[in-house]
């Protein structure tokens, strides 16, 4: 398939729905051979064949990314399969329900930042060490979160998680510059995807009374900033954290 990522080979985790979903999906439309990965190995399949549909290249390796053998294991088996890997977006993360800050459990603070924070900082470890093994610069990317511009309350564990992600973008944008390797992040604003439906029945309304537009992001408009982000015509693209909110922060 022609397109501005032809050639291009792409692995992004917890992309059997939502955000990631879309990302994996114009990948492949825009010409890379795809990588989609995610705990929900009936979902992953099910991309992986709406791609082939399409007349993609697509396969589907379980991981989570709690475990760091899994997430080595889904690049072995991208590079296996394609013969490289040129871009690495550590996508994986959820939300949970507005619990207080002095009633949040130990146990949750581990999971929240465990996935949002250590499962991105594993897959981006790993892609790098793919990266600079094959010499030939490359890209990584982090979906952060509009909320560490304009935090709401009562998810202090997500906020923390995500804002660290931000932080450490722009230190990694300096570490992998000399080897010709952008790291870059995403930061989303309210979403239309299943998990964010899932937290409150009014969590979608209550957020929108602060949104400049008024209007969900689509994530296909994620997918189409990310193969963006991962194409040459954002070869000088590192560092950012790229906002796509809706007006969520524009004050």
């Amino acid at each position: 398939m022609a397109g501005k990522l032809a050639g291009k080979v792409v692995m992004v985790t917890g992309s059997e729905s939502g955000i990631g979903r879309s990302v994996v999906k114009r990948c492949a439309a825009e010409g890379a051979s795809v990588t989609v990965t995610g705990i929900q190995m009936d979902k992953a399949k099910e991309v992986q064949k709406e791609i082939e549909s399409a007349g993609g290249k697509a396969i589907a390796v379980e991981t989570d990314v709690l475990e760091q053998a899994q997430i080595e294991n889904a690049l072995d088996q991208t590079i296996k399969t394609f013969g490289r890997i040129d871009a690495v977006h550590a996508n994986a993360g959820f939300g949970y329900p507005a619990t207080p800050f002095w009633e949040l459990p130990m146990e949750e603070w581990d999971r929240v930042i465990g996935v949002n924070l250590r499962g991105k900082f594993m897959t981006l470890q790993a892609g790098a060490r793919r990266l600079l093994d094959q010499g030939q610069g490359g890209s990584l990317l982090a979906t952060g979160s509009s909320t560490v511009f304009r935090p709401g309350t009562q998810r202090i564990a997500y906020v923390a998680a995500k804002g660290a992600i931000h932080t450490m973008i722009r230190a990694l944008a300096l570490e992998m510059g000399p080897h010709n390797i952008r790291v870059n992040a995403i930061a989303p604003g309210l979403t239309d995807t299943p998990g964010a439906r899932g937290l409150a029945p009014t969590y979608m309304e209550e957020g929108l009374k602060i949104v400049a537009m008024g209007e969900l992001v689509d994530p296909d408009e994620l997918g189409a900033l990310a193969a963006h982000i991962f194409s040459d015509d954002a070869r000088h693209m590192t560092g950012s954290i790229v906002q796509l909110d809706a007006g969520r922060t524009a004050d």
